[in-house]
């Protein structure tokens, strides 16, 4: 039932991508913010990942651009956790324009739904964690960002939210873990997101602490009468 009800809830961030992008659904392969050179720049970025991730690896950043300048796709943003997700599209011939705007759907919808795990894991509730995501993915800030799509690709940070929260508060191993995971999902979006989640990780140390023992809490709450 649970995974179903995510599986639901995926859903409806999926549709909710595709509203708030319309008309880009009709034709993504045609439509495009092609005026704008940053769109132009990001696009580029994603075919040339998708190009040589495959090729040669071990050199990924010695982009064709800059020349003689080594490693220049370090001089943007490496787009390399976008471009794997429409890896499989380029490979399968389809445009630049048709994998950056089905990725740009994609990465509206994932951080919708990422935000919507993280509300859901604090409250219980699915309609306030749909709000939540919504509100997060889908804003004057994100709907204006159609060119940068590592402004859109921003799930990493709720993640990486909930996964502190889980080490300040239980201790847990599996959530640093998570929370080096998606420290290292961010790094490879964007730069610009790891400055954000550290700051965002240094906020949550200074507010929150672990709990106080149980035992120690019920002394310090309820003495006994020998404390009295």
């Amino acid at each position: 039932m649970l995974n179903a009800r995510r599986c639901g809830a995926f859903g409806i961030c999926v549709l909710l991508a595709v509203l708030h992008t319309w008309p880009l659904a009709l034709h993504p392969g045609r439509y495009s913010r092609n005026d704008n050179a940053d769109t132009e720049l990001n696009e580029w970025i994603l075919a040339w990942v998708e190009h040589q991730l495959p090729r040669d690896p071990a050199h990924l950043f010695e982009a064709n651009i800059f020349y003689p300048a080594h490693d220049a796709l370090a001089f943007s943003e490496p787009l390399i956790v976008p471009a794997i997700m429409g890896a499989p599209l380029a490979w399968a011939g389809a445009s630049p324009v048709l994998v950056y705007n089905l990725v740009l759907i994609l990465g509206f919808a994932l951080t919708a739904f990422a935000t919507a795990l993280v509300v859901e894991s604090w409250t219980g509730s699915l309609i306030a964690a749909l709000v939540a995501g919504s509100a997060f993915a889908f804003n004057t800030h994100t709907l204006k960002r159609l060119a940068h799509i590592q402004g859109i690709h921003i799930y990493g940070l709720p993640l990486a939210l909930l996964a502190i929260e889980r080490i300040v508060q239980r201790g847990s191993t599996r959530a640093a873990i998570g929370l080096a995971a998606y420290l290292a999902l961010l790094a490879y979006t964007s730069g610009y997101l790891v400055v954000f989640a550290t700051v965002m990780i240094g906020l949550v140390l200074l507010t929150r602490r672990a709990p106080e023992p149980e035992a120690a809490h019920a002394d310090t709450q309820y003495p006994t009468p020998a404390t009295v």
